[in-house]
C-alpha cells in the first residue's frame, strides 16, 4: 500500500510541478501563456526556426547525428545519436547543443521550449536575454560534437573481441599445473 501511495504522489507531483507545453499550429503555449512560435524549416528536413510572438527569429535548431556503436539496439540498428545544434538566427554563432529525444506523443522541440522557458532566456518583450543565454550555453555545452569528433578521430581502431561462450562437453582434467 505504501508503494502505491508513493507512486501516486510521485506521478501527481510530476504533473503539478512540470511545465505543460501545448501547441496550436506553430504556437508553443507554456503554462497557458503564448511563448514562442516553432516552425519547421521549409528548406531542410527536421530543422526548426524558433521565433518570438512578434515574428522575429530567435534560434535555429539544426538536427545532426553521429554513429556510436554503444547505442546499437533493436530500435536503432545503426547506432545513430541525434542532437540539435542551437544557432543564432543568422547561423553565424552556435550557442549550444541539445539532446534530441524521439517522442511519439509530443513534438521534437518540446524539451527545448521547456529548457529556454525554465532558463528565462526570452524576455517578456520577446527579445533574447544574452546573459541568461550565455549561462545556459555554459551549462549545456558541446558534448555531442566532442563525442562525434572523438569517434571520427579514432579511425576505426576499435577492437571487437568475440568470445566463444558455449559450454564444452566432457571432462576437463588438468595435470601438472
Amino acid at each position: 500500500m505504501k508503494k502505491v501511495l508513493f507512486g501516486f504522489l510521485l506521478i501527481a507531483s510530476c504533473f503539478t510541478f512540470g511545465q505543460k507545453v501545448k501547441y496550436k499550429k506553430d504556437l508553443a503555449i507554456v503554462d497557458g501563456k503564448d511563448f514562442v512560435i516553432v516552425k519547421k524549416d521549409a528548406t531542410s528536413d527536421d530543422n526548426y526556426v524558433i521565433s518570438s510572438l512578434k515574428g522575429d527569429d530567435l534560434f535555429y535548431l539544426k538536427l545532426n547525428h553521429y554513429l556510436d556503436s554503444k547505442f546499437i539496439d533493436r530500435d536503432n540498428p545503426q547506432g545513430k545519436v541525434h542532437y540539435f545544434e542551437v544557432y543564432s538566427p543568422d547561423l553565424n554563432t552556435t550557442y549550444f547543443e541539445y539532446a534530441f529525444n524521439f517522442c511519439f506523443m509530443c513534438r521534437y522541440t518540446e524539451g527545448f521550449v521547456k529548457t529556454i522557458y525554465n532558463a528565462k532566456v526570452i524576455n517578456e518583450d520577446g527579445s533574447v536575454n544574452m546573459d541568461k543565454l550565455q549561462l545556459l550555453s555554459k551549462k549545456m555545452g558541446f558534448e555531442f560534437s566532442k563525442k562525434r569528433d572523438e569517434l571520427q578521430n579514432s579511425n576505426g581502431t576499435n577492437t571487437v573481441i568475440i568470445q566463444d561462450s558455449r559450454p564444452r562437453n566432457g571432462v576437463n582434467i588438468s595435470i601438472g599445473r
